[in-house]
């Protein structure tokens, strides 16, 4: 079954801490330590569209001998589409997210990177640093980068216990990560209050959905909870070889060390520069879990990533031309790329 997409503009807004985990919780086994996303990922943001819309999954899938299923139920019940697994795409059912603030003087449109945003009026000055820091990794165009960031994110952790059902005695300790989501005041004019924070998407609906009325719902692990709103229209920029990752990309690699062209969905990437730490680039890959099934009561497997912020240059060749996102489930919304077409800034 396929039809095609209306696309919404949607507005994600944290009513509070939100605690998104990036991988499954991991350490020794009386003490847990788990690793948080910043932004919501596109599973969790899916999750909470398709609840919302009434979408029923069934499957009977697990962690055991997982094959995607209920994400192919929660797309199509979403947009009307099948996946095709594909590693790069035009038309993501899911693409951002950007950042956008009300009031507080933070006008525009914000690429998040980890904790810290960069105002797309800086993207062209910021992609033309990465390359110079390449030429000349000493030099100052690093460490200028850092002034074009401002923080907007701090993580908190607090421990918890799982108790033995049975026993009622505990099980294992843990500690989870939550995320809180304030600017910093000095660069919105030095007010005391705080702006409200929305996280930006595109959206693709079926023509059944279209007329989706959003709300409050559920979003993320902890019972956290987030206003769910429509936007005002935006499109996606599709010009350009270079672009900097709005969402982790889902890679594969038999090999520890491999080059590109060795590494499933990294197909229409030509070079990884990596992403700014501190004052100096760094090609990082990280683990990402794809979320827990609350159909299936299971935790989806984990998988390697470049993480949000990566600077990439995409193959100028007619399967990778107006891309919106590479890598292993693009068609999701992960590996959401903005798109930058260098020249004068």
């Amino acid at each position: 079954m396929s039809t095609t997409p209306v696309e919404r503009v949607i507005k994600v807004r944290p009513l509070g801490q939100l605690h998104m985990g990036l991988r499954n919780l991991s350490g020794v086994d009386a003490f847990a330590i788990d690793k948080a996303s910043t932004a919501p990922l596109p599973s969790t943001v899916l999750g909470a569209v398709g609840y919302m819309l009434g979408v029923v999954v069934n499957t009977s899938t697990s962690h055991v001998n997982y094959d995607f299923d209920d994400l192919r139920q929660l797309a199509r019940g979403i947009a009307g589409v099948d996946l095709t697994f594909t590693t790069s795409t035009r038309e993501p059912i899911l693409w951002g997210p950007l950042v956008n603030f009300n009031g507080g003087g933070y006008g525009g449109y914000y690429i998040p990177i980890d904790n810290k945003l960069l105002s797309i009026s800086n993207v062209k000055r910021y992609i033309d640093a990465t390359i110079k820091y390449y030429e000349d990794p000493f030099g100052e165009e690093a460490k200028e980068l850092g002034k074009l960031l401002i923080n907007y994110a701090k993580s908190s952790s607090r421990v918890g216990i799982e108790l033995a059902r049975e026993s009622k005695t505990v099980r294992r300790m843990f500690k989870v990560t939550y995320t809180s989501y304030k600017p910093e005041p000095e660069c919105g004019g030095g007010e005391t209050t705080y702006p409200e924070l929305d996280f930006t998407y595109v959206l693709r609906l079926s023509k059944a959905n279209e007329g989706w009325v959003a709300g409050v719902v559920r979003l993320g692990g902890e019972g956290r909870l987030a206003l769910f709103s429509l936007g005002e229209a935006f499109k996606p920029p599709t010009e350009g070889d270079f672009a900097i990752a709005l969402q982790p990309i889902l890679i594969h690699a038999d090999r520890p060390i491999a080059e590109i062209s060795g590494v499933a969905g990294l197909e229409c990437v030509e070079e990884v520069y990596g992403v700014l730490s501190g004052d100096e680039f760094k090609v990082k890959v990280i683990d990402l879990g794809l979320g827990f099934s609350e159909v299936g009561r299971f935790r989806r497997p984990m998988l390697k990533a470049l993480p949000q912020g990566t600077v990439i240059r995409l193959r100028n060749s007619d399967e990778c031309r107006g891309a919106l996102a590479v890598g292993l489930l693009s068609e999701l919304g992960y590996g959401s790329l903005y798109r930058v077409a260098l020249g004068p800034y």
